[in-house]
């Protein structure tokens, strides 16, 4: 399975959403089945942007379950770099033509755009 990184926006915002810091059970996603949120989950976490607890459940389709899925640290900083749409058209946008989805890349990319948008605005940029 390839990673979704329209996906991995989508499970920050929707975790950093949730009414309390931590979400159990299931995590619905518009337009997505549970296996890639899963699977996009178990990413998130191998990245250190979220922190999961996996329990195995014979009752879900899947064979187990994230319990207990919150963002880190660096899960919040990602996601400020990443949230706002028109800076994430132009990120997605960016990568595509570099040919490069890397988190690294995405990462700075946005944080370029973020950057150019405050440049636009007259805020102070730098030291």
């Amino acid at each position: 399975m390839k990673r979704d990184m329209d996906l991995v926006r989508a499970i920050l915002l929707k975790i950093e959403g949730h009414p309390t810091p931590t979400v159990e059970g299931y995590l619905e996603v518009d337009g997505y089945e549970q296996g890639p949120i899963h699977h996009h989950i178990d990413l998130l976490k191998q990245a250190g942007f979220v922190d999961a607890f996996c329990a195995m459940d014979a009752n879900t389709e899947y064979g187990f379950l994230f319990q207990d899925v919150s963002l880190t640290w660096q899960g919040h900083e990602f996601l400020g770099t990443v949230r706002d749409p028109e800076i994430w058209q132009k990120t997605k946008a960016g990568a595509a033509k570099v040919g490069a989805w890397s988190v690294s890349i995405v990462a700075e990319l946005a944080k370029g755009f973020v950057l150019q948008k405050m440049t636009t605005l007259g805020l102070p940029v730098g030291a």
